[in-house]
C-alpha cells in the first residue's frame, strides 16, 4: 500500500488578521410572520429614522463625500408591491413610493421612492415595528405611538358574564 504524504500548510484564525468584513457585524431580521427578510451591517435601531413616518433610513449609494457618508451592506429578500402616489402631511408635495412586502404574508415592510430592484435608489426606508431581530418575538417599536383602544360597551358586558 502506497504512503500518502500532504504538504499542505496549517494555520489558524488566531493568527490572521482581522479583515474589514470581519469587522463588519451582519445581523439577520425577520418579518412578524417569522419569515427572514433583510440582512444589515450594523444594527436597525441605530439607523437614523424619517421624520415624516418614523421609518429607519438605509442609505443603499455612498453620499457626495463617501467616508461620511458610507453605503451600508444590506440584502432584502422581500417582492416588489403595487407602487403608490402618497401626499406629505401639511403640504401639497406628492412622494412616489415603492413599497416592498414579504414574500410570505405580503405584509408591507419597507419602501424606496425609486423602482426595484431594492438598493436602487440612494436610501431604503425599513417601516418601523414591521421586522424584529429574534424570529417569532415581537419587535419593542411595534406598536409605537399607537394609542390603548378602549373595549366597547358590548364587549365589557361580555367580559363581565
Amino acid at each position: 500500500m502506497p504512503k500518502v504524504f500532504s504538504r499542505a500548510v496549517t494555520s489558524s484564525s488566531e493568527q490572521a488578521g482581522q479583515t474589514q468584513s470581519s469587522r463588519a457585524v451582519l445581523r439577520s431580521y425577520y418579518c412578524l410572520c417569522g419569515d427572514f427578510v433583510l440582512v444589515l451591517q450594523g444594527k436597525l435601531d441605530r439607523l437614523p429614522r424619517r421624520k415624516t413616518d418614523g421609518s429607519y433610513i438605509i442609505r443603499s449609494k455612498d453620499g457626495e463625500d463617501p467616508i461620511k457618508q458610507p453605503a451600508r451592506k444590506f440584502k432584502l429578500n422581500a417582492t416588489p408591491g403595487q407602487r403608490c402616489l402618497i401626499k406629505k402631511k401639511g403640504g401639497q408635495e406628492l412622494e412616489i413610493r415603492q413599497p416592498f412586502v414579504c414574500s410570505r404574508c405580503n405584509t408591507t415592510i419597507a419602501y424606496q421612492s425609486t423602482l426595484p430592484p431594492a438598493g436602487d435608489g440612494p436610501f431604503l426606508y425599513i417601516l418601523k415595528g414591521s421586522m424584529t431581530e429574534l424570529q417569532g418575538r415581537l419587535p419593542p417599536d411595534a406598536f409605537e405611538g399607537e394609542e390603548d383602544l378602549q373595549p366597547s360597551e358590548a364587549i365589557r358586558t361580555e367580559i363581565a358574564a
